[in-house]
């Protein structure tokens, strides 16, 4: 009797061993493959190692662009460049130091710092 139960079950743990086979296969392949796609995105890496000095400098840049437009802006409504004291710096240089390296009627140059004074971003124009 005992040996007709072991005859019996005998098939069941064949298909078990080869659900098993290919199960282990498809979990292969699956590693394999997100592997690859780990591999790929850590090549492809586009982010700077240091994200909050890039979104600064961004920032910075922002502001010159803005600071130039405004300016120009001011000139062709005006006829000239305001003085420093009749400018109004704009909103996106909040949190810059803006130095003025020239500012007369007909040209200006300055550059945006970050608080402990490294120069950012500049602007200039006649």
């Amino acid at each position: 009797m005992r040996a007709l139960l072991l005859l019996a079950l005998l098939p069941l743990t064949a298909c078990q061993d080869r659900e098993a086979r290919a199960e282990v296969t498809r979990l292969e392949a699956r590693v394999t493959e997100l592997e690859a796609r780990v591999e790929a995105l850590a090549a492809a890496r586009a982010v700077p190692a240091d994200a909050a000095a890039t979104v600064q400098q961004a920032a910075a840049t922002h502001c010159a662009n803005d600071l130039s437009r405004t300016l120009e802006l001011t000139r062709q409504e005006r006829g000239g460049y305001p003085a420093e004291s009749a400018l109004a710096v704009p909103g996106s240089c909040q949190g810059f130091r803006v130095s003025w390296e020239r500012l007369v009627t007909d040209a200006y140059a300055f550059q945006v710092r970050d608080e402990g004074g490294r120069v950012l971003a500049s602007g200039a124009g006649e």
